[in-house]
């Protein structure tokens, strides 16, 4: 089988183990069999495993067409655009996110918009989600879209199946949480929904935004053999 091949297959059990097991309700009845702390253990060994090699098959392919060029526009938007994506990743992470696997709120607790839950109320998904996309924008061969195109639509409908399943475990909660917030970054502010409050971002977390980018300016033609600039 070709190395493209594999890709595929690896894209396919990529989004079937992300978004299929939760859509159709096996992650529920999995749950049931075995315990939250034994599926979560034996979910993301999995994802490491699948994802592991999807980067690794991702990285030894050779495109052999590319469907466009690469415009310096391109590069300058991906420049723009990854630090909002890493601060959103890393904002998400360092502060209490009711969006992520885990977090647990008491019946009838408010669900809290702080930071940056007021630009989006999945900042981590919709930071893999940025970065994806960029990448298959200035990326125009068949593995990156491949690559790239997977992990956006496990971000992307990864969202919804987040909502879903916060509704249905917070209520009115919940609802109350996604009237107050957007899934596409800063449309609540721009609605008038929610305001952006500079001093609830803290000072961690800009500052590991600023440390990450230069690292990964720095290193990543060493991680996938191509020089940002």
């Amino acid at each position: 089988m070709s190395e493209f091949a594999w890709l595929c297959v690896l894209a396919l059990l990529f989004v079937l183990q992300h978004l299929g097991i939760t859509s159709s309700g096996l992650r529920k009845a999995l749950v049931g069999s075995m315990g939250e702390k034994a599926y979560l253990g034996i979910y993301s060994l999995l994802s490491l495993v699948i994802l592991v090699l999807f980067v690794r098959v991702y990285n030894d392919s050779v495109p052999s067409v590319v469907f466009w060029p690469t415009f310096e526009w391109m590069r300058v938007l991906a420049l723009f655009l990854m630090p909002v994506a890493l601060f959103l990743l890393i904002g998400g992470l360092v502060h209490r996110n009711p969006s992520t696997v885990g977090v647990v709120l008491d019946q009838g607790e408010e669900v809290p918009v702080v930071g940056v839950m007021r630009i989006t109320r999945h900042p981590v998904q919709s930071a893999i989600l940025i970065w994806a996309l960029t990448h298959m924008l200035v990326n125009g061969d068949p593995p990156s879209l491949i690559f790239f195109g997977a992990i956006a639509l496990v971000s992307g409908y990864g969202m919804r199946l987040i909502d879903r399943r916060k509704q249905a475990v917070f209520g009115a909660s919940w609802q109350a949480f996604s009237e107050a917030t957007s899934v596409v970054p800063f449309a609540a502010i721009a609605r008038g929904r929610q305001s952006l409050r500079v001093k609830e971002f803290g000072i961690f977390a800009p500052i590991l935004t600023l440390i990450a980018y230069l690292a990964l300016w720095w290193g990543h033609a060493f991680v996938s053999g191509v020089a940002i600039w």
